[in-house]
C-alpha cells in the first residue's frame, strides 16, 4: 500500500468518525394522545408519531379521547384537553413512547382532561426527563392552527400544569362565533362538518344543540 492510499484510507476513516449523527428518533403517542405540534417538524395534521431529530425539543400534545372509553359508537361524545407544551432533550435513542395512566371511566377520562399530565419513556424502558405546562387559548379546538400556537407560546409565559388543580378551566373560551360558509359544501361535506363541530362540544352544548334541533 502506498503513502497516496494510505492518506486517503486514514481521510475517510477520519471523516465517519468525526461526522455528527443524523439518527432521528420516533417519538410514539397512544391513541388517546394527539401530536399538535413540534418546533423540529411542520405537521399538516394532528399525528400519533413523529420523527424528530437529536436535541432540545418542543411539543404541543392533548389528551383526545371518547367520553365513554369503552364506547364503540360512531357519534360518540368526545373530551379533549387543552394543549400541553412539552420540553426535553432527546439523545441517541431509537424510540421514545408517550404514555399516560389507565383511564376506565368517563368519571377518570373527564378529570384527566382537565388537568393531563405525560410521562415519556426511552427505548431502554428508563424516565425521560420533561417539562411540561398547559396552554391557555381561546377560539374553537377545530379551527386552531397549532404550528403558530406552538410558535407564539414557546419562550412566553404559560401556565404550568400543577395550576389547573385550583379549578382553573383548561382554555379560556371565546365568546366570537366563527362564521362558516357551507355554499359550496357538499350534503356529505356538511355532514362531516356538522358531527366533526358536535363531537369538538362539551355536554351543555350538545345538550342546547339537540333542544334546538328538535325545536324544543
Amino acid at each position: 500500500m502506498n503513502i497516496r492510499t494510505s492518506t486517503i484510507i486514514a481521510g475517510v476513516i477520519f471523516t465517519s468518525m468525526s461526522a455528527p449523527s443524523w439518527a432521528e428518533t420516533n417519538l410514539q403517542t397512544p391513541a388517546n394522545v394527539e401530536i399538535l405540534a413540534t418546533t423540529a417538524v411542520r405537521l399538516n395534521k394532528a399525528q400519533h408519531q413523529v420523527m424528530l431529530p437529536a436535541g432540545q425539543q418542543q411539543l404541543l400534545v392533548r389528551f383526545d379521547s371518547p367520553e365513554n372509553p369503552h364506547s364503540t359508537g360512531q357519534t360518540m361524545g368526545f373530551v379533549h384537553s387543552a394543549p400541553v407544551l412539552l420540553r426535553f432533550k432527546l439523545d441517541d435513542q431509537a424510540t421514545v413512547t408517550v404514555k399516560i395512566p389507565r383511564l376506565d371511566t368517563p368519571q377518570e377520562i373527564e378529570r384527566f382532561a382537565k388537568q393531563p399530565y405525560f410521562k415519556l419513556y426511552n427505548d431502554d424502558g428508563s424516565q425521560l426527563a420533561v417539562e411540561q405546562k398547559a396552554i391557555v387559548m381561546t377560539g374553537s379546538p377545530l379551527f386552531t392552527d397549532y404550528n403558530k400556537l406552538l410558535n407564539e407560546s414557546v419562550g412566553e409565559t404559560v401556565v404550568p400544569v400543577t395550576a389547573l388543580k385550583n379549578k382553573q378551566e383548561p382554555y379560556a373560551v371565546s365568546t366570537t362565533v366563527t362564521q362558516i360558509d357551507t355554499t359550496h359544501l357538499t350534503a356529505q361535506q356538511t355532514d362531516q362538518l356538522l358531527q366533526q363541530l358536535y363531537q369538538q362540544a362539551n355536554k351543555e352544548q350538545r345538550k342546547k344543540f339537540i333542544r334546538w334541533a328538535l325545536e324544543l
